[in-house]
């Protein structure tokens, strides 16, 4: 049914170089769809373009926590592969900084990335003839940090926050334009941005968070499926949400 549905869609995809974005972006490519990838790391990125199935794809070069590249990129895609049916943001950074050495500049690099970008890319994406008129959709990935507390990462969690803010508005106002805007949450999933967490933490505050998800900690398979479904056209009558994607860790 997703491959039906997604067949020949072209789509952007952010952060494709490792974790959720390299893992989406294949499968996406093995729906049909034909994936426009971008990330800063030439050869993560490469990489990436090797595993994607099928033909049609394309690849950007881009360091999109700068807005002079976010406009260079998508004038680039548009005149390469013309409007867009999706756009999934999963570029992104996370950092454990407890507030008594956060600065501003730590402040700004990490929500330049996270928030802004997200911001400044559909404001490229709703511009006339940049997205598909039937019906267009935009996924933002958000994480359960923005739902509940941990110490630490107080930047990370408030970026993911905004996210869900983002989403909420601008699915309202871009509703005319048949353009959907929605987010994920991801509970903690096995990446390398997990690894370089988990370096800043014990044991025992790593066993906590594990023994908060009933479903146990989440692989990049349990994530694609979702995000592949709100880009589809079976959630065409969906916008504005917050889709927890955690093992249960929301529920207690």
């Amino acid at each position: 049914m997703l491959k039906e549905s997604l067949h020949n869609k072209t789509v952007l995809v952010t952060g494709a170089s490792s974790g959720i974005g390299r893992d989406v972006a294949i499968f996406l490519s093995e729906l049909g769809a034909k994936v426009i990838i971008t990330a800063r790391d030439v050869p993560r990125l490469n990489e990436t373009f090797s595993l994607l199935i099928g033909g049609g794809h394309s690849q950007i070069i881009a360091d999109i926590s700068n807005l002079n590249n976010i406009s260079v990129l998508m004038d680039e895609l548009f005149f390469q592969c013309g409007a867009l049916d999706g756009l999934i943001h999963c570029a992104g950074i996370q950092h454990t900084m407890p507030v008594q050495i956060v600065s501003e500049s730590t402040f700004d690099k990490l929500f330049n990335i996270n928030v802004k970008s997200a911001l400044f890319l559909v404001k490229c994406l709703r511009k006339k003839g940049r997205y598909n008129i039937n019906g267009s959709s935009v996924v933002f990935l958000s994480s359960t940090a923005a739902l509940t507390g941990q110490a630490g990462i107080s930047e990370y969690s408030a970026s993911k926050v905004a996210l869900q803010g983002l989403a909420r508005s601008l699915s309202i106002e871009l509703a005319k334009q048949k353009i959907r805007v929605n987010c994920i949450s991801p509970g903690v999933v096995e990446t390398k941005m997990l690894s370089e967490f988990q370096q800043g933490l014990t044991s025992e505050q790593f066993k906590k968070i594990q023994d908060r998800h009933p479903l146990g900690i989440g692989k990049t398979s349990d994530i694609v499926g979702p995000i592949a479904f709100l880009l589809s056209d079976y959630s065409s009558w969906i916008t504005g949400i917050n889709l927890n994607v955690d093992g249960g860790f929301t529920i207690g």
